[in-house]
């Protein structure tokens, strides 16, 4: 492969970048042509016979599959083949903020929408200010684990550091099944064969530093195949979180080696002491407390800046400091709910709005 730019990075080895079969046939056919033209003249005859065209094309296929074997793409169907060579050619994107003003306007947004996660943008900030001034580039940072009740936009903090950022993004939520899989990919033995979700991302998007955020991993567990073998969420993702074994992850479905150490884990949690202790020690936690009635009424203000219902505004406000102020609170999503209600157009908004309140 040759050497890449410096905002992309290789993540499949180069011997994965085999050569199409008709490339390898016109070079063949560009060697025989060399040949004869030194053995016999410039004026000699070039175009091959029938028999010349059988043995290229019988050659063009052992150098082809001889290829194919060494990079351990024999096995796979024509279009999973075409996309990790396609991948090994080219390399994958560093998307992210590739200056220390990026830097400072992405976390600058971060803190103007969710001021509740202000210690968690301020650790953004420095990983990346350290990430740049290391000659680094496109977004990265270390493993991090949100940890807070249910309600406070742990999920949606993570997806719009990842929009801001142009990365690529994909939930993982345990809640919905602890199948480790998910993470790493099946081999033979599970009722469908397919890769995890980090190498399908980087193959469907060509970027090499996704973020993937795995919600409510405190309920990570053990699941089951069809002939009985074991996989766990906790050990898949401990391959991928620390960077010397992400460099070379052996990936089951497609069983050629990808590096994934670019890859960013933004994983959340509502209580500490159930989160598996290997995570816990390769991530940097964040304990988070519920919001606040001067966070929640200066996010629900922020959503309702274009709003001209200077009324209906204080009436919500005051709404959301009694809702704050009870033991379960307020999430962000019915904040979110009340915001829209008073940006909606129309007469009904006042109806809308008395109905939540």
């Amino acid at each position: 492969m040759a050497d890449l730019p410096k905002n992309r990075m290789a993540v499949v080895p180069s011997a994965a970048a085999v050569p199409a079969f008709d490339q390898i046939e016109a070079r063949l056919k560009n060697f025989r042509q060399e040949l004869l033209r030194r053995r016999h003249g410039k004026d000699v005859a070039l175009q091959p016979d029938f028999e010349a065209e059988r043995r290229i094309r019988h050659r063009t296929e052992a150098v082809h599959n001889c290829l194919l074997r060494r990079s351990g793409l024999q096995s796979l169907k024509r279009d999973q083949r075409a996309s990790i060579i396609g991948l090994a050619r080219s390399g994958a994107s560093l998307l992210g903020p590739s200056t220390s003003d990026e830097v400072y306007e992405l976390v600058a947004r971060l803190h103007e929408e969710s001021r509740w996660m202000r210690e968690v943008s301020t650790w953004v900030m420095q990983q990346m200010l350290r990430h740049l001034a290391a000659g680094g580039h496109g977004f990265a940072i270390p493993p991090v684990i949100l940890i807070g009740p249910p309600g406070m936009g742990k999920s949606h903090y993570a997806r719009r550091m990842a929009e801001l950022a142009r990365l690529p993004i994909r939930i993982i939520d345990i809640g919905g099944g602890s199948a480790g899989f998910r993470i790493s990919g099946t081999e033979k033995g599970w009722s469908s064969e397919q890769p995890g979700i980090p190498v399908e991302t980087i193959l469907a998007t060509r970027v090499a530093n996704p973020m993937m955020v795995v919600d409510e991993v405190d309920k990570a567990g053990t699941a089951y195949s069809t002939s009985g073998t074991s996989t766990s969420l906790t050990t898949s993702l401990l391959q991928l979180l620390e960077p010397s074994s992400a460099r070379h992850f052996e990936c089951p479905f497609y069983r050629i080696s990808f590096d994934l150490s670019r890859v960013n884990w933004v994983m959340t949690a509502n209580t500490l002491e159930h989160i598996p202790a290997p995570l816990r020690d390769r991530a940097r936690l964040f304990i988070l407390s519920k919001l606040s009635a001067e966070d929640a009424v200066a996010h629900f203000d922020w959503l309702t800046a274009g709003s001209e219902d200077e009324q209906g505004r204080a009436r919500c406000r005051d709404f959301i400091e009694r809702m704050i102020a009870r033991p379960e609170g307020l999430s962000l999503r019915q904040i979110r709910q009340l915001a829209d209600a008073l940006n909606a157009p129309g007469p009904e908004v006042t109806g809308s709005v008395a109905q939540i309140l």
